[in-house]
């Protein structure tokens, strides 16, 4: 039986939230003061540029780049192609029809031209958000899409009674042009939770249509939920025993959500109080540590590795250490059954999209082939995400598509390296700012802290501390109750940092501290 967590972690320089089984992490969201996420916001932008070349426009939405608009993603009424539109992947295929052609891209927009649109995934790179005209608006258990009018009930179910009822019963709640999802999480909700919730998002979509009138363009319009309340609306059910907060408006911010949206949860919601760090507790910095490592140990002994290219990930699997006793081919099927595993979990815990392709140990059975094609399905239908792969071809090659929706996490934790010039990777000041916040923390749990210290870090991360009138470093000294003195030390790597007790020459060390510990200076 699979026993599910959510973590809430509230530090001052990052919000976390973690998703475990049976006691391993499988998701990390992260949100930081100047990085929102934006997936789910709406904008009025401007039509800066039209590509018919490749059916696309570009949007100014009042980002830092323009937004990708594609054809396959403007308004539903002109996607004639069978399964581009919102309605058409939640339409039985009974309901499907064939159409004409989709409009070219030019003869809808024109530069200059005003529209509403939201953001479908986030910027990754050098590239900039990915934008819809299709508007949807999620709540717990319903999702609304004006101007399409359907009703669809997720793919989850295959209870097709269950599915029939369904329809008829928002068919019955919903105004006439209104498009509704039922979603997976409310497949067994009452008809009273619906048509509160229906309401409460038809009056967010009047909002939103208010606010898309007023001001200049462009402009946000509708700013998706937070990270604490998106993370109970999509992934707080049935199934989740134990939800953990150690932060106290954040605690209470999921109370209020859940008072309307799940009042039977509450009790699940626990306000994590205990002096050492709720991610320590429950291991997740060190799958986060492993996770941003090139190689990933099995406990059979083998390994996987991970290769990054420009639109495509390698990953190779490896016996290792584990070289079996007799036949050589079972011991590559127990090696490749259990990468399968690790690689399910990878892919959702660093946030991996795109195009994926697994080089497994070969192997000359059939039947063993049959058996690690139908566990790396079973994996992949666990994965919320849009997962889709190609059977092992003869040379022990899985090709494996999931959707991106915002960067990796590979991405958000690290920055190219300038010393390598992009060979390598290390760590962000963001990030080491983050580990130095999560070191005090640490310290004052073990009472191995001062009420006064100094911290010696690389320049650049001494600036990202400074930057904004000190505020990052007065953080720091609020959130943890000290006096921090920084000081800059050009021959310390960025990764690394040391503190020291006013007047000692050496540096304070932790004990049991991992690799979360901010680099090899600090012990």
């Amino acid at each position: 039986m699979t026993t599910r967590q959510i973590l809430f972690n509230a530090m001052p320089t990052e919000k976390r939230a973690a998703l475990l089984e049976n006691g391993r992490a499988i998701e990390v969201i992260v949100e930081r003061p100047d990085q929102f996420r934006i997936v789910g916001n709406i904008y009025r932008g401007r039509v800066v540029s039209i590509l018919p070349g490749i059916q696309s426009a570009f949007v100014d939405v009042g980002l830092e780049r323009s937004a990708f608009l594609h054809v396959s993603d403007v308004d539903p009424s002109l996607l004639l192609a069978e399964g581009d539109s919102i309605a058409e992947q939640f339409m039985d295929k009974g309901q499907r029809k064939r159409g004409p052609s989709r409009v070219p891209i030019e003869k809808v927009l024109n530069e200059g031209q005003e529209i509403l649109v939201q953001v479908l995934k986030e910027p990754i790179g050098s590239k900039g958000a990915k934008l819809t005209t299709q508007i949807s608006l999620a709540g717990r258990f319903l999702v609304l899409v004006p101007d399409a009018d359907f009703v669809g009930v997720s793919k989850k179910s295959t209870d097709m009674h269950m599915r029939t009822r369904l329809k008829k019963l928002i068919t019955q709640l919903r105004p006439p042009g209104i498009g509704v999802i039922v979603r997976t999480i409310g497949l067994e909700v009452s008809e009273d939770v619906f048509e509160r919730e229906l309401r409460s998002l038809l009056d967010t979509w009047r909002q939103v249509q208010r606010e898309a009138l007023t001001g200049r363009c462009p402009k946000l319009v509708h700013r998706e939920m937070g990270i604490t309340t998106s993370v109970i609306r999509d992934l707080f059910s049935e199934d989740v025993t134990e939800v953990f907060v150690d932060g106290r408006e954040d605690y209470e911010e999921i109370q209020r959500y859940l008072e309307t949206a799940a009042p039977r949860l509450r009790d699940r919601v626990r306000l994590y109080t205990d002096p050492e760090p709720l991610f320590d507790r429950y291991n997740v910095e060190r799958d986060l540590e492993r996770s941003l490592r090139r190689k990933v140990w099995l406990k059979c002994g083998g390994y996987i590795c991970f290769d990054h290219a420009e639109a495509l990930l390698a990953i190779d699997v490896n016996s290792g250490r584990n070289v079996g006793k007799k036949n050589p081919e079972d011991t590559a099927l127990v090696t490749n059954l259990e990468a399968v595993e690790e690689i399910g979990r990878q892919l959702r815990l660093r946030d991996i999209g795109g195009l994926i392709v697994v080089d497994f140990i070969d192997m000359r059975s059939l039947e063993y082939r049959r058996k690690l094609d139908d566990a790396m399905r079973r994996v992949l239908d666990r994965d919320p995400s849009n997962t889709s792969m190609v059977p092992v071809s003869k040379f022990g090659l899985i090709e494996i598509t999931r959707k991106r929706v915002r960067p990796e996490l590979r991405e958000l934790y690290t920055e190219m390296c300038e010393a390598c010039s992009g060979l390598g990777y290390v760590l962000s000041p963001a990030s080491i700012s983050a580990r130095i916040d999560r070191w005090l923390a640490r310290a004052a749990a073990q009472n191995a802290r001062p009420d006064e210290l100094t911290l010696v870090v690389h320049p650049q991360v001494a600036a990202f501390l400074l930057k904004n009138g000190h505020e990052m470093m007065r953080r720091l000294e609020e959130q943890h109750r000290l006096r921090l003195h920084l000081k800059e030390n050009n021959e310390l790597d960025q990764e690394e940092f040391e503190f020291y007790a006013m007047g000692s020459t050496k540096p304070i060390g932790l004990k049991g501290q991992g690799g979360d510990g901010g680099g090899g200076r600090v012990a």
